[in-house]
């Protein structure tokens, strides 16, 4: 019995014993230190497959894999182990021939204690006689905002028949935050230079979901060079597709696999209509249709205007015999309760679902002035109303919507809606002129709020552009050199090697001040 309780005591000790750090004393604040190295840095004519790395204190080298950068790509897959306090690394294949290869570690290797990174550790060799030392550096902005990009992977790719989109690059690295990107130790050659957002970390140019941009000559690198600034930029030619379809009792919803601007459906039946937004469209049956399926031809235009026409066969399904709810009526406007107009008012209210009544009669319109206005009302789609008025008021201006106005095809009813706005005087707007680079060209100049992020007014111009009548506040302007005079920006195309119109926006926001002029704002 007593050696039951002898072995029963010295369990409990072991049970917990645990392998921890030593509490107290000062924090450890050093990374760990790289004693040695095989192959040494800088080591030439190379022809291991394996690369032992010793430090001075155990290590944490869980994110090796994803941290470590080898440049150029070794084309081959390698196996880590821990031997101590060395970090081994076996390569399935030899590494090329006549190669300068670079191993950047990153924030890979870091202490147990404090998980302290290593900072810059490199290591370089070749395979050949020569070590290759040319430098390549740049930074990469995005285009449309002119910030610097993080992580954007810069490849550089020699010439070869392949389209740049298909293959790897032969050397790549990730831009820092401040978009700065430095190519090292890279073989003398012509290459063409790419960047874009490796979101799915494969090395290659996803259009779909990606920004991109190019140089579109290639580079002779025979010295050390920096690039001008690089700008990417999103541009989806990817075929619009149907990701999904939803059918109801009453309405047939169709899910995009990109972003449009514009549908067109003839559905040749007068009892469907239809709305969309960016990334759905809603069929509607106001009543019993012709027959039970239809087949639609859907024209769709994206924001680059490239056109997909794709068929879908429309149904219902069969109605349920449980009572519907009655649901929120659904009402939005693009100017909302309290912000500031001006004189030439455009209202525009969008529905939920297709309106089959509403009595105008019963709309309130109220302003400061004596003489009786009446808006103009007209119905852009049966989900989309816009209300239209250049009123006399002085202050102010108030539409109310009483409930019971409107009615939906499911035959819900709008409860009270009302908007008040205030109304600027001329003396309380501002006005802003200005130029660009060259005045050579047709340019298209946006007036972008920034608060909102809306674009207030947009004009085609050579020499000049001037806002009129801007609601003081803080802005941004957006200048695009339209070349094809299409009235829209075009994007580059990585398959042709085009490169994107050129947009240049201003670094700093414009105060706008109430009865001031701004004159000679320069976008560069």
């Amino acid at each position: 019995m007593k050696y039951i309780l002898i072995l029963a005591s010295l369990l409990t000790i072991f049970s917990c014993a645990q392998f921890v750090p030593p509490t107290g004393g000062p924090i450890d604040k050093t990374p760990p230190k790289l004693l040695s190295s095989s192959p040494l840095t800088k080591t030439k004519n190379f022809k291991g497959r394996t690369i032992n790395l010793e430090f001075d204190e155990y290590v944490d080298f869980t994110a090796l894999k994803q941290e470590l950068l080898i440049l150029p790509d070794p084309n081959t897959l390698y196996t880590i182990k821990q031997k101590d306090k060395n970090i081994i690394l076996t390569f399935d294949k030899n590494f090329s021939d006549s190669t300068t290869y670079t191993l950047n570690f990153r924030n890979a290797i870091k202490d147990l204690s404090e998980r302290n990174p290593t900072k810059n550790l490199k290591l370089v060799f070749s395979t050949s006689s020569e070590i290759d030392s040319l430098k390549l550096s740049g930074t990469i902005l995005d285009l449309h905002t002119k910030q610097p990009v993080l992580d954007a992977l810069v490849g550089l790719y020699k010439e070869d028949t392949v389209p740049l989109y298909k293959k790897k690059p032969n050397y790549f690295i990730k831009t820092d935050s401040s978009g700065k990107y430095e190519f090292e130790n890279i073989k003398a050659n012509k290459y063409f230079l790419m960047a874009f957002t490796d979101k799915n970390l494969n090395l290659l140019y996803d259009q779909k979901n990606e920004k991109i941009g190019f140089i579109k000559d290639t580079i002779t690198l025979n010295q050390n060079k920096i690039i001008d600034t690089l700008e990417i930029y999103p541009a989806n030619y990817t075929k619009n597709r149907i990701r999904k379809n939803i059918s109801r009792e009453t309405e047939f919803v169709i899910q995009l696999d990109k972003p449009i601007k514009n549908a067109k459906i003839n559905l040749n039946d007068s009892s469907l209509v239809y709305n969309y937004d960016k990334l759905n469209i809603n069929i509607f049956k106001l009543s019993t249709t012709k027959t039970d399926t239809t087949l639609a031809q859907i024209i769709l235009t994206d924001s680059l205007n490239i056109s997909d026409t794709i068929s879908q066969k429309i149904f219902f399904s069969i109605p349920s015999k449980t009572k519907r709810k009655i649901q929120s009526f659904g009402l939005n406007s693009t100017i909302k309760n309290g912000q500031e107009l001006i004189k030439n008012i455009k209202y525009n209210f969008a529905f939920q679902y297709p309106i089959t009544r509403f009595d105008s009669s019963k709309v309130i319109f109220k302003t400061d002035t004596v003489q009786s206005e009446k808006p103009l009302f007209k119905w852009i789609s049966q989900n989309n109303l816009e209300v239209s008025l250049t009123t006399k008021a002085k202050k102010q201006i108030e539409i109310i919507f009483p409930s019971n106005i409107f009615q939906n095809f499911r035959g819900d009813t709008n409860t009270l809606f009302a908007l008040k706005n205030p109304i600027l005087a001329p003396n309380d707007l501002g006005t802003m002129e200005g130029n660009t680079i060259t005045n050579k060209g047709t340019k298209i100049a946006q007036l972008i709020n920034e608060d909102s992020g809306l674009i207030t007014d947009t004009q085609t111009f050579t020499n000049k552009f001037t806002f009129k009548n801007i609601i003081p506040g803080s802005y941004n302007v957006k200048v695009i050199f339209d070349e094809n005079n299409n009235g829209i920006w075009d994007p580059g195309n990585i398959k042709t090697l085009t490169p994107p119109e050129k947009i240049l926006i201003t670094k700093e926001s414009i105060r706008v001040r109430a009865n001031f002029e701004l004159k000679d704002q320069k976008i560069e």
